[in-house]
């Protein structure tokens, strides 16, 4: 029995983990997410005067960092845009704005913020809609996670049950680390409460665990 209980042991985790491996990633090209490598472009306007255009010819190339945005107060509006999103217009009050140089203490107005690319992909790279699952991919995801919930339990039980050194069987009497079982009626008992016999049935003889 203890043969086939580690099989299942190690065998469920390996089919579990198989499935797992075999499930696609969520992509990191359709959202923007801090560390992303963006490229990007805007119109910037400041007292109402067109200060700086980056479009797809010239874009902003960067690592988003909360560190790396300059104004600080972009970093707020690009995470969380999806791949081509264009915003068309909002305002980086001065306190968010530029640090040093010619626009500190200036409110920032930006137009046409648009994504361009997220980690090296276009928005015409990616597809339109989501990837068509197979019915099979369906059968291993679910017959994975059934298999992973059942192992999981019988890894526990069969732990408990075959091996109780490991799991730490407890003594029907005082809850102390058991040392066996009655052959008779199979309650768990140490050394000590066992000394006179089983207190459950009064069996003499213990099996010891191995």
């Amino acid at each position: 029995m203890k043969r086939y209980t580690l099989l299942f042991m190690f065998v469920v985790p390996l089919i579990v983990g198989l499935s797992i491996a075999g499930t696609p990633a969520s992509a990191d090209k359709y959202i923007v997410e801090e560390g992303d490598f963006l490229d990007y472009g805007y119109q910037m306007y400041v007292n109402g005067s067109i200060a700086e255009t980056r479009d797809e010819a010239d874009p902003v190339k960067i690592v988003i960092r909360t560190t790396s945005i300059t104004p600080p107060g972009l970093y707020q509006h690009l995470i969380g845009m999806r791949n081509g999103e264009i915003k068309d217009s909002f305002v980086i009050p001065p306190e968010e704005g530029f640090i040093d140089g010619i626009y500190v203490g200036k409110a920032l107005t930006y137009n046409n913020l648009q994504i361009y690319k997220i980690n090296g992909y276009h928005v015409t790279e990616l597809p339109t809609e989501p990837p068509t699952r197979s019915f099979g991919y369906w059968v291993l995801v679910i017959g994975g996670g059934i298999l992973g919930t059942a192992g999981v339990i019988f890894l526990i039980y069969g732990g408990y049950r075959f091996y109780p050194k490991i799991f730490g069987k407890r003594c029907m009497t005082c809850k102390k680390s058991a040392l066996g079982t009655c052959k008779n009626c199979g309650q768990a008992f140490c050394d000590n409460c066992y000394s006179s016999g089983c207190p459950n049935c009064k069996g003499r003889s213990l099996i010891r665990f191995k």
